[in-house]
C-alpha cells in the first residue's frame, strides 16, 4: 500500500477518536465550555485572545471546529456583529450548534477542511484548539501544520488558532503539546507576516497568521 493510503486509514482513525470524545462531552455535559473539554477561564481567554488577531466587525469569520456555536455567543456578547460561518466535522455537535442558535441554524455545517475542499474565502478564520486530544507520534504537529496552512489559504486578511503548549509545567494525559518555536518555524514557511502569543495561560498559545507580506 502507498504511503498516501496509510496516512488516509491513520486520519480516519484520529477523525473517529475525536468524534467518540467530543460527542461524549456532548452528551455528558449542558455547559458549552465543558462540551468542547475546556475549562470555563481557558475557554474565555482563548476567546477574547482570538479578537486580537484583527477587526470582526462586518468581516465575514469562518469558525474550524466551531462546536457548539459558543465563539458566536462570544462575539454577539461583545456586541460584534459580523458574518459568521462554523463548520466542524461532528455532526452532533453542528445540531445542538442549530438548536441553540436557531437565528443563525444556517450558517453552520458539517465539514472537514483537511478532507474536504471549500470553495469559499474568509476575511478572517479561527480555531480555538482544534487538535490538542493526543493521537500517535507525530501525528498531532503533521495534522495541525496542515490545519494551519488551510485556514491561511481560506482567510483574505489573517488566521488564529490556538494550542495547548510544551512550556507548561502542569501536563495532563491525554492532551498533546505543541512546541512554539516549532510551530512557528514550520508556519513561516507559507506565512511571512506570523506571531504569537503565549501570556495569557500558562498551558496555551495564540498563532497569528496574516496574509499582507511585509516584504512588499
Amino acid at each position: 500500500r502507498s504511503k498516501g493510503d496509510k496516512m488516509n486509514d491513520t486520519y480516519k482513525d484520529i477523525v473517529k477518536k475525536n468524534l467518540a470524545y467530543f460527542s461524549k462531552t456532548l452528551d455528558d455535559f449542558k455547559d458549552e465550555h465543558l462540551a468542547v473539554a475546556q475549562s470555563k477561564l481557558s475557554h474565555l481567554k482563548r476567546f477574547e485572545k482570538m479578537l486580537e488577531l484583527g477587526d470582526f466587525q462586518g468581516k465575514s469569520l469562518l469558525d474550524v471546529g466551531c462546536g457548539i456555536g459558543g465563539f458566536y455567543d462570544f462575539l454577539r456578547e461583545k456586541g460584534i456583529d459580523c458574518r459568521y460561518a462554523g463548520v466542524d466535522i461532528n455532526a452532533k455537535m453542528i445540531a445542538k450548534a442549530r438548536e441553540r442558535l436557531p437565528e443563525i441554524a444556517g450558517n453552520f455545517f458539517v465539514f472537514d477542511i483537511l478532507a474536504e475542499k471549500l470553495n469559499n474565502t474568509f476575511d478572517f478564520v479561527i480555531s480555538v484548539g482544534p487538535l490538542n486530544l493526543e493521537f500517535a507520534p507525530g501525528l498531532n504537529m503533521e495534522m495541525t501544520m496542515r490545519l494551519i496552512k488551510e485556514m491561511v489559504d481560506l482567510s483574505k486578511i489573517g488566521a488564529a488558532v490556538s494550542m495547548t503548549s510544551a512550556l507548561t509545567k502542569k501536563p495532563a494525559a491525554g492532551t498533546f503539546y505543541y512546541d512554539p518555536a516549532e510551530v512557528l518555524a514550520v508556519t513561516a514557511k507559507f506565512c511571512a507576516n506570523v506571531r504569537y502569543d503565549h501570556t495569557y495561560l500558562p498551558h496555551d498559545f495564540t498563532l497569528f497568521c496574516y496574509k499582507r507580506d511585509l516584504y512588499s
